[in-house]
Parts: structure tokens; sequence; C-alpha cells
């Protein structure tokens, strides 16, 4: 059995480490080597890892100076020793047997990169131990497809969670110091891995709390988005410069992903910002609308926005409010 070195950022999460580092240590897959990056935690999160470190001799945890979650994935990776790196948020919980399942689909498959997707749970209460879909599907795809999906969010996303990787991938190419550093790197894993694996089950659970889309503040660190995109744009005008279908999957990613900045410029009362920003979705407006692989959803965000960001606004926090 190859052992897996599970890489946790944690920072003032200390409602949630219970079930994080709780589900890490249920995994049906034992040879583990649990690594807890405390990145400057204020609350109790660092004094209740080190409970966790006293009952099980599998959990590492490494303290620095609060730098961001892409630092501390990397610090986590030069503390780690296996061949095969897990991340988890620290809100977040895997399913008991996600490991398990991860290393069987490496191992079967020859791959340096197992993928599967994002459950998004509003608590932490669902069972553990069942995927949510019962007829598995295993599909290999080509760099350009891969690419397609991660800028649609369909079969993948840009988070390294849910994904297991073979330790040479994230040595070649760390995690950018951004507020999106995803987004930012995940083009560059899925390139330079000679063999990537995409299932459809679900052993990730996304935890993601009602109304906080509205909740945060805008600050200058959300461009980092856009600078995301940018990064996204060079490196698709380097390798597939006569793709256009990959463009248009950019743009849309752009689209999609920056309703978290509108959002917040809107908490922020950023009106002339909010004003500039909707005639730039009103631009593509039509080509939003016409195209088939975005979501229903997307595309009534962004018609609302390109009408009326007031209207938006209205719209949004309404139906977060009565979710």
């Amino acid at each position: 059995m190859e052992k897996v070195s599970v890489i946790v950022p944690v920072y003032n999460v200390e409602k949630y480490l219970k079930y994080s580092i709780g589900g890490i240590l249920k995994q049906s897959y034992k040879n583990l080597e649990i690594i807890l990056v405390n990145d400057g935690s204020e609350d109790n999160s660092l004094a209740i890892c080190e409970e966790y470190s006293k009952k099980d001799n599998r959990i590492k945890i490494i303290s620095v100076e609060n730098g961001g979650q892409g630092r501390a994935r990397n610090i986590g990776l030069k503390h780690s020793t296996s061949d095969w790196i897990l991340f988890l948020d620290a809100d977040d919980y895997y399913d008991n047997n996600a490991v398990e399942y991860l290393v069987e689909l490496a191992e079967q498959y020859d791959s340096d990169l197992v993928v599967t997707p994002l459950r998004v749970v509003r608590d932490h209460t669902q069972d553990s131990n069942v995927c949510s879909i019962k007829d598995e599907k295993i599909v290999f795809l080509n760099k350009e497809r891969l690419i397609e999906e991660m800028y649609y969010g369909r079969l993948l996303g840009a988070t390294p969670c849910g994904k297991l990787y073979r330790r040479e991938i994230l040595e070649k190419w760390p995690f950018p110091d951004q507020l999106f550093e995803d987004l930012a790197i995940a083009y560059k894993h899925l390139m330079d891995a000679k063999k990537v694996v995409v299932s459809n089950q679900y052993y990730y659970n996304y935890y993601q709390r009602i109304g906080s889309t509205t909740k945060s503040k805008y600050t200058s660190k959300l461009e980092d988005f856009y600078r995301a995109i940018e990064k996204n744009y060079r490196y698709l005008e380097e390798d597939f410069p006569d793709n256009r279908e990959l463009s248009i999957a950019l743009k849309t990613r752009m689209f999609t992903g920056g309703f978290q900045v509108v959002n917040s410029m809107i908490e922020s009362a950023m009106f002339k910002e909010v004003k500039a920003k909707s005639l730039e979705y009103r631009k593509d407006l039509l080509m939003v609308i016409f195209n088939s692989k975005i979501t229903k959803n997307h595309k009534i965000k962004h018609i609302l926005f390109s009408i009326s960001p007031k209207l938006y606004a209205f719209v949004l926090k309404k139906y977060l409010t009565n979710k």
C-alpha cells in the first residue's frame, strides 16, 4: 500500500476540525501521513490539532505565520514524505472510503492525477459512507477537453481538493501566493500530468455556508481572480493559439467566477465599480445566452446583472435569505 500525505491548511476553523480531521482518521485506507499546517490561527485551532496529534502518531503539525492557503499547501508539501498528495480544506471533509477509492484508481489506470467532483453540503451531518452517484463513470480526456471542463466547472474544477496528485506535479508547479491560487496553477497541473483519470463519484464534501456569498466585503486581493484569468489567457496563447472554444470557455469562467468580486463590491456599496462591471457583462450577453455549456443558473445571474445591478442584488440576497 502506497503512503498518502493528506495536507490540511488550518486557519481559524476551530468549529470544523472535528469533522475534517475526524474524517481523515476514519479513513478505511490507513497508510496515511496527516500534515496540519497551522497558518497563524488566532482561535483554538492549534490546541485542537495538538489534541488530535496526541491520539494519532500519523499527525504532524507545522506552525507558520499567516501567509495564505497557497503558501500553507506548499509548506505542507515540503514536510511530506510520500509520493502521493491529497489536499483538504479544514472546514470540509472526505467520505470515509475516499482515499481508498482514489488510490485504487491511480493504481488501476497508472495515473499520476486522479480527479473527483465536490459534493456541496450545508452542514456536517451528511452520511460519510455513501457516494451519491451509484453508476460509476470513468473518463479519460485529452488536454484541451480537460482545460475546457475545468473552465466550465463541469467534470472538474480548479480546486486541488478531491484530487490525488503524484508529488512531482506539485513540486514542479507549486501554488502561487494569491487569493485565487487554484485557478492560477490548476492549468499547469493538468497539462503536466501524464495521465489524468476523472471519476463522477463524490467523495469530497465542500461546506458552503448559507449567505456567505453576499457577506464578504471587497478587498483588493479579490482582483487576484482577474490576474489568474490573465495568466490562463497567456497559457492558452502558448499552448492552444488556434482553439477559439477554449478562449470562450475561459471568458465564461471570468464571468461566472467574477460574481464573487461583483457580490463583494455590492456589499461594499461600490456602485460606480459595479456599474462598470455590469457594462462589461452586457457586451457578451448574447454569447452567454446561446452557449449551451453554461448552466441555467449562471445565465440567469448574467442576464439580471447585465440588465440591472440593483435587480441582481435584490434577487441574489432574497434567494440566499430564503434558502
